[in-house]
């Protein structure tokens, strides 16, 4: 092979490098912004404490009943991809 073969077998590997590290961080962006993230939410009740109080009262505290959870899986989502332990 000549120089300018080299240089030019060069330069393709190293822009079709590019490109793909290119690809995969704009996928890694997709991907992040697409991550389910459940988790603690916040609700702020505008009552006072004394009218929640006379809410809940010993009758209602029994018949309550708890609400669902979310489950959150440690590998869901982009960890999957990034963490070791999630392969």
């Amino acid at each position: 092979m000549t120089g300018g073969h080299k240089r030019g077998r060069a330069w393709a590997i190293f822009s079709t490098s590019v490109a793909l590290a290119f690809c995969g961080a704009a996928w890694m962006a997709s991907a992040w912004a697409d991550t389910h993230r459940p988790g603690v939410s916040v609700h702020r009740e505008e009552k006072s404490p004394e009218e929640i109080r006379k809410y809940w009262t010993p009758e209602r505290i029994r018949q309550a009943e708890p609400a669902e959870m979310p489950v959150v899986h440690p590998c869901d989502g982009l960890k999957s991809a990034l963490h070791p332990s999630c392969w």
